[in-house]
C-alpha cells in the first residue's frame, strides 16, 4: 500500500472533486467509508451528491473558519491510500479499518484528546485499477490546535508498511532506497578544492592574486577544473561497501575503510570513549581542504553501526575501540592489515565460490531478506572490485562501481535484516580484497564476473515477480550490460591460453600484458581526458583549467609555476595596461 499525500485550504472544493465524475469519468458509487463523530452531515454508505459533498466540505472547514479567522494558510490534509493493481478489490469494513489505524499511526485520531475533523471517500478503482480510498483531514483540531505536518511523508510510509505486516498484504516500496544528494554537494566539494588549490599555489608564486580577488569567470573555471565525476556521498558508500565485504570483525573494516583513502572517526556514547555507536567519514583531502563529513548511515541503511555489528555477532564492539581510536587520531593501525593470499589455486576458488553459489541459488524466492543479503554482497565484491581497478588503473572501473550500485539499490530494506543471515564462504572474502583477479591478471574476474551475471537476472526475476522494487528489471538487465562489457574487455585485453593439465584438473592461466610505465600511462590518461572534453564541444578555457587541475593532482609538470593557463594574473593584466598607457601618452593621444 502506498500513499500519496497533498495539502491545501479548498475543503468544499476537494470534497466535490470526491463526489464528482473525476477526470477521467472514473468515479463510479461515490460514497462515505467512515468518518469523524464531529461529521455529521452524511449517512455512512449512501452515495454523494453535489450538494452532500459542498455540505460536507463546510462542515470539515469549521475549526478553521472558527480559529483560523478566514486565513488561507493550508489547514486540510489529503491523503490518497492505494493498493497495488494486482490486490484485487477490498470492501468497506476492511478500508475503514485501515483508515482508522493509518490515522492513528498519523497521530490524528485520539491522541492527546485533540480532536480533528476527518473523512473517508471511496469512488471505485483509478485509472491504473487501484482500490483506494481518499481521506481528508482537517489540520484545525476542535480546541484551535494545529497538527503539525513536520515529516508526513516518511511517517505515512512506515505506516503502509505497519499496515501491510498486519493485513498481510505485500510488502511495497522495498528495494531501490538509496538517499539522494543535492546538486549543491558537488559544487561545495569544487569549490573547496579550487580554493585549497589556489590558495597553496599562491604561497609560492608571489604574483597570484589571493582568492577573495579573482573574478566571478576566474573561480568558475577553477572550481569547474575540480567537479568530481562521482557524487561524493555515492564513492564514500561504494568505500564503505568495498571496506566491509569479506571483512570478518569491525576493527578489520576500520583499517579496510582507512586503506580505502577515506577519513574515518567514531561518534562515542556518551560519558567517556569506552563505546562507540556511531561514525562519520569522509573523502581524504587533495589539496588540503577541509574534508566533508558524512554518516554511515546516511550513505545507505546497511551500512549503519548497528546494521555492520549484526554481520559479525561474534565479535565484541570494544575489542575495535583501539581502532577507532586510531583512527579518530590518524595514527597507524593497532594491528597489521592483512595482506593479499598468496599462492592461491584459482581452482580451489572457484570450487568453494560455485558452492557458494549454489546456496544462493537455493534462497527461496518469497524470502526478501535473504534476497537483500545477496544483493548486499553483490554490491560488496564489485564495489571491491571497482575500489581496486581504480587503483591500478583499470578502464573497467566504471562499469564495476556501477554494477556495484544496481546491487546496492536492491539490497536497501524497508526493514534493514541482519547481514549475516548466512556467512559468506572464505572464498567469497578472499574475492572482495581483489586476490583472485590479481594472481592471475584477469582469469578470475572473467569466470566470476559471468556467474555473478546470472545471478543477477535470477535476482531481478524474484524482485519483479514479488513486487518488491518498482524497477526490479535493472538488476537483471542493466546489471547484465554492465557485466558483460566487463567480461568482454577483460577476455579482449588478456587473450587466455590453456595451462597444461595437472593432476586434479587444470585452470586457465593469462598472458601478462605489456605493462607501460607510470608517466607513460598518466600521459595517456591526460591526453584521452583532452580529447574527450574537446569532443564533447568544451570551451578551451575551461579544458585549459581541468588539464592543469589534472596535471596538478597527478603530480605531472606545469608550466610558468603553477600558472594556470588561459587565465592571465591581475598582476600581468596591470602591467599591460600600463605599457599601453604609456604607448598612448609617448604618441601625444
Amino acid at each position: 500500500m502506498f500513499a500519496k499525500i497533498t495539502k491545501g485550504s479548498g475543503a468544499v472544493k476537494l470534497a466535490v472533486y470526491l463526489a464528482g465524475p473525476g477526470r477521467s469519468n472514473e468515479h463510479t458509487n461515490q460514497h462515505v467509508v467512515c468518518a469523524s463523530d464531529m461529521i455529521a452531515t452524511v449517512d455512512m454508505g449512501t452515495e454523494l451528491d453535489h450538494q452532500k459533498a459542498v455540505a460536507l466540505g463546510y462542515e470539515l472547514d469549521h475549526p478553521n473558519r472558527v480559529y483560523g479567522r478566514g486565513s488561507t494558510r493550508h489547514h486540510i490534509w489529503h491523503a490518497s491510500l492505494s493498493l497495488d493493481a494486482g490486490a484485487g478489490v477490498k470492501d468497506d469494513a476492511f478500508w475503514e479499518g485501515v483508515v482508522r489505524e493509518f490515522l492513528t499511526e498519523m497521530k490524528f485520531e485520539g491522541v492527546d484528546g485533540d480532536d480533528y475533523r476527518w473523512v473517508a471517500v471511496r469512488h471505485g478503482l483509478s485509472t491504473n485499477g487501484n482500490d483506494h480510498v481518499h481521506i481528508a483531514v482537517s489540520m484545525v483540531s476542535e480546541s484551535g490546535k494545529r497538527w503539525a505536518t513536520d515529516k508526513d511523508w516518511p511517517r505515512a510510509s512506515a505506516a503502509c508498511r505497519e499496515i501491510e505486516k498486519r493485513h498481510g498484504l505485500r510488502l511495497l516500496n522495498q528495494g531501490v532506497r538509496s538517499p539522494g544528494y543535492a546538486e549543491g554537494e558537488l559544487h561545495a566539494l569544487a569549490r573547496r578544492r579550487a580554493y585549497a588549490l589556489h590558495e597553496r599555489q599562491r604561497t609560492q608564486d608571489a604574483l597570484m592574486v589571493p582568492w577573495k580577488f579573482l573574478d566571478r569567470a576566474a573561480r568558475g573555471h577553477l572550481i569547474a577544473a575540480q567537479m568530481p565525476e562521482v557524487q561524493p556521498r555515492y564513492e564514500l558508500a561504494m568505500k564503505l561497501r568495498a571496506a566491509t565485504a569479506g571483512a570478518r570483525s569491525e576493527a578489520e573494516f576500520v583499517r579496510r575503510a582507512r586503506g580505502n583513502s577515506m577519513l574515518i572517526r567514531p561518534r562515542y556514547a556518551e560519558g567517556g570513549k569506552a563505546a562507540v555507536v556511531g561514525y562519520s567519514v569522509a573523502l581524504k583531502p587533495i589539496h588540503g581542504e577541509a574534508p566533508i563529513w558524512y554518516g554511515g548511515g546516511r550513505l545507505g541503511g546497511d551500512l549503519s553501526l548497528p546494521s555492520l555489528r549484526a554481520g559479525w555477532p561474534d565479535q565484541k564492539p570494544a575489542d575495535a575501540v583501539p581502532e577507532w581510536e586510531a583512527a579518530r587520531r590518524n595514527r597507524p593501525t593497532v594491528a597489521p592489515e592483512a595482506g593479499e593470499v598468496s599462492g592461491v589455486d584459482l581452482a580451489q576458488y572457484f570450487e568453494e565460490l560455485n558452492d557458494y553459489l549454489r546456496t544462493v541459488a537455493d534462497v527461496s524466492v518469497d524470502d526478501p531478506v535473504a534476497y537483500a543479503r545477496v544483493a548486499r554482497e553483490g554490491a560488496g565484491l564489485f564495489s571491491a572490485w571497482a575500489v581496486a581497478a581504480g587503483k591500478d588503473g583499470d578502464t573497467a572501473a566504471k562499469e564495476l562501481r556501477e554494477a556495484a550500485a544496481i546491487f546496492a539499490k536492491h539490497a536497501q530494506l524497508t526493514d534493514q535484516p541482519a547481514r549475516a543471515v548466512v556467512e559468506p564462504s572464505l572464498a567469497y572474502g578472499d574475492l572482495c580484497t581483489h586476490a583472485a583477479i590479481s594472481k592471475s591478471r584477469r582469469a578470475g574476474a572473467v569466470a566470476v564476473v559471468r556467474a555473478w551475471a546470472t545471478m543477477g537476472e535470477h535476482l531481478g526475476g524474484a524482485f519483479k515477480a514479488h513486487g518488491w522494487a518498482v524497477r526490479s528489471e535493472s538488476l537483471g538487465t542493466e546489471l547484465r550490460t554492465k557485466l558483460d562489457a566487463v567480461h568482454d574487455q577483460y577476455r579482449t585485453i588478456n587473450p587466455a591460453k590453456p595451462a597444461p593439465q595437472q593432476q586434479g584438473g587444470g585452470v586457465a592461466t593469462m598472458e601478462k600484458p605489456a605493462r607501460l610505465s607510470a608517466t607513460q600511462t598518466r600521459e595517456l590518461r591526460l591526453h584521452q581526458l583532452e580529447e574527450r572534453l574537446r569532443a564533447e564541444g568544451v570551451p578551451e578555457q575551461a579544458i585549459a583549467a581541468r588539464m592543469f587541475a589534472e596535471r596538478q593532482q597527478a603530480g605531472a609538470p606545469v608550466d610558468r609555476r603553477g600558472k594556470m593557463p588561459g587565465i592571465p594574473k591581475h598582476g600581468s593584466q596591470d602591467r599591460a595596461r600600463q605599457q599601453q598607457r604609456g604607448q598612448q601618452e609617448g604618441k601625444g593621444l
